[in-house]
């Protein structure tokens, strides 16, 4: 009876050191389940850059070969409604990281995104998921691509970088991104423009251009060490991959692998890494307290062919408000909590990964600012059916599309309602030879320029219906609907204060230089690493 005892003493104890919330389920047989929830779980965030939304096999891609990010959304819940909060770089990890517009953010205006010289960044008063869990006792680690900021006053100040952000240790790291200009392949530039191609590990600049080879494996060895050396603590990781950025790119044993062609190669590759994260969980012991989300940054780049992605049976791409430039690949992992082979058609948003961190950590954000996300917990606890139906209920929530400081568009329910919107590319022949592009350019790009079509009363589609934005509804049949989206659209700009644009400022002073005033040729090893 003692040792009986003893045991029941030993379980409470473990449960409640580990947690003891959690979802109570009915079973088949009437009973109860228990999902439980550990208290302060790791968090994982695996971004992948311009990867569209039926770029996986899971999402229906019929020539991409299945891999590990197909086994971890078997593994866990695949969404198939989610919304990046904006169809570009700088602005979408903006909001990502901060749970909040950009246009409130202040990561808007300009070029749209940080430039590789610019003076602008992330805001200091923004709060981000890595501070929010740094105050909750979280070890906090980010490791590849950055792009919100880098100098501020001097050319090597590097004010706007992640260690500013509430990152302890901060990795190999892209503190601009990969880009056109960075191409070694040979295929579109005879050798890589040093001026946007250089890396970075922590604060200090070592590689300019930076080199293909090993750079997804060298932002694995560093992830695997920031798992290895806080498995006994909660974490949090942001490994933010270059993938499946322009140009082109993957490590020798990827290349000419995939049916798909080079795009394809590099998938592979960012497909392995994201394995060997999930087998590094496996390996410490730590899967069922650690929570993985593997998402996109936004939609794929068509106007660039083949090599810039597929977003499926979505209109649009990269830099338009169309969905095929916001709705994302979104996958979350986490063995023992979310149930397994489980497909959610709720609308959700990349923004709402702040709360959901900050719930899960038993934190309370700031509350002196309005955030637009959402705990997520509630749907990841909820076990849904494996295929998607029709019969379960339009969402209600309510999405605000910006292109910089315009807003173009609203999501509410199954409705979307474009005020303005993009011109579509068309021209692949004479831009795109052979599938092959010869220029990295966007139909549509600016935010006020002559692609921009108004639209008096605004274009209405049932996207449950036509997730292709094909059939515009007659809006004088749905009085109702419109009204709604409308009333949402008052309330919304009534209350929105924008931040001080960041993205205007560029300078040539603050361009990153190893060795000015070539800033070429450098390759030094971080002191860490010798």
């Amino acid at each position: 009876m003692e040792k009986g005892m003893q045991t029941l003493k030993l379980l409470l104890l473990f449960l409640l050191h580990h947690g003891i919330k959690g979802k109570l389920k009915s079973n088949k047989d009437g009973g109860e389940a228990i999902t439980t929830v550990p208290v302060k779980p790791n968090i994982i965030l695996l971004l992948a850059d311009d990867m569209g939304w039926g770029d996986l096999c899971s999402y229906g891609h019929p020539t991409q070969e299945c891999g590990e990010i197909d086994k971890m959304a078997a593994e866990g819940m695949r969404f198939t409604q989610w919304y990046s909060a904006d169809s570009l770089c700088s602005p979408s990890r903006a909001a990502l990281l901060t749970g909040r517009l950009p246009i409130r953010v202040g990561v808007w205006g300009g070029e749209r995104v940080f430039a590789n010289d610019g003076s602008g960044g992330l805001p200091k008063n923004e709060t981000t998921i890595a501070e929010v869990l740094k105050d909750a006792g979280y070890a906090t680690g980010m490791v590849g691509k950055w792009h919100l900021g880098i100098n501020e006053f001097l050319p090597g100040d590097g004010r706007h970088l992640p260690h500013h952000h509430g990152f302890d240790f901060v990795g190999t790291n892209l503190p601009f991104t990969n880009h056109w200009d960075c191409d070694e392949s040979k295929v579109h530039l005879a050798h890589p423009n040093p001026i946007k191609c250089f890396l970075y590990w922590n604060a200090t600049l070592v590689q300019q251009p930076f080199r293909h080879d090993n750079l997804t494996a060298s932002f694995l060895q560093d992830s695997v060490a920031f798992m290895h050396n806080n498995k006994d603590t909660p974490f949090f990781l942001y490994l933010s991959f270059a993938h499946m950025h322009t140009d082109m790119f993957s490590a020798p044993r990827f290349r000419e692998t995939s049916r798909r062609g080079r795009y394809g190669d590099g998938l592979r590759e960012l497909d392995w890494a994201v394995g060997e994260v999930l087998k590094t969980l496996v390996s410490l012991q730590i899967q069922h307290r650690t929570l993985v989300i593997f998402l996109s940054d936004h939609g794929g780049h068509l106007e660039i062919c083949t090599e810039g992605g597929s977003n499926g049976i979505l209109k649009g791409g990269k830099a338009s408000t169309w969905d095929g430039g916001l709705r994302v690949p979104g996958i979350a992992w986490w063995p023992g909590v979310v149930a397994p082979g489980q497909v959610s058609q709720q609308l959700v948003s990349s923004m709402d990964v702040f709360q959901t961190a900050a719930e899960l950590a038993g934190v309370t954000p700031p509350k002196d600012r309005i955030y637009d996300g959402k705990s997520l917990v509630p749907i990841l606890l909820e076990k849904t059916p494996a295929v998607p139906t029709s019969k379960l209920p339009p969402s209600p929530r309510t999405l605000f599309h910006y292109c910089s400081d315009r807003l173009m568009a609203i999501r509410q329910g199954e409705y979307k309602a474009h005020f303005y919107s993009m011109e579509l590319p068309t021209n692949y022949t004479e831009h795109c030879p052979s599938g092959v592009p010869k220029v990295e350019y966007f139909t549509s790009f600016d935010c006020y320029g002559p692609h921009i079509t108004y639209h008096e009363p605004p274009l209405l589609y049932n996207i449950d219906r036509d997730p292709g934005e094909l059939y515009p509804l007659p809006v004088e049949q749905y009085d109702e609907v419109i009204a709604n989206i409308l009333a949402a659209k008052l309330q919304h700009q009534a209350s929105l204060v924008p931040g001080k644009a960041q993205c205007k400022e560029t300078s040539t002073t603050l361009q990153p230089c190893c060795n000015p005033p070539f800033c070429y040729n450098c390759n030094y090893k971080p002191a860490s690493h010798r």
